[in-house]
């Protein structure tokens, strides 16, 4: 299993792939432009945003990469309460799951073991 996390913050980038490394093949972007050169570069079976990026939010983010990597599993990971904007994304299936920030590790663990359809 491959994945992706993009997170302007580099502890969080860090946290997570000690995390995670023995369960998967991990790849960090600091950047949504670092995040879609991994994707055109790697086939990515999970991909986790960050909402609050400087360039384009994590949710801008994975309604592109909805549209040009389909098959992927995309977890959008926020501090912030749902808001309207979020929940038609989730509904326009640009991503699978919302996670909030700090993340738990046993709760990003189940979706490596049930990924989702």
């Amino acid at each position: 299993m491959s994945i992706l996390y993009i997170d302007h913050e580099v502890n969080n980038l860090n946290s997570f792939k000690a995390a995670f490394r023995r369960d998967a093949q991990i790849f960090l972007a600091d950047s949504t432009v670092e995040g879609f050169r991994i994707l055109e570069e790697e086939e990515i079976d999970v991909i986790f945003a960050d909402h609050q990026m400087p360039e384009m939010t994590g949710l801008e983010f994975l309604r592109l990469a909805s549209l040009k990597y389909p098959s992927s599993v995309r977890v959008l990971m926020t501090g912030n309460a749902y808001t309207d904007e979020i929940m038609l994304a989730a509904s326009k299936g640009y991503f699978h799951r919302y996670i909030n920030k700090p993340w738990d590790e046993q709760e990003l663990r189940h979706l490596f073991i049930q990924p989702v359809q």
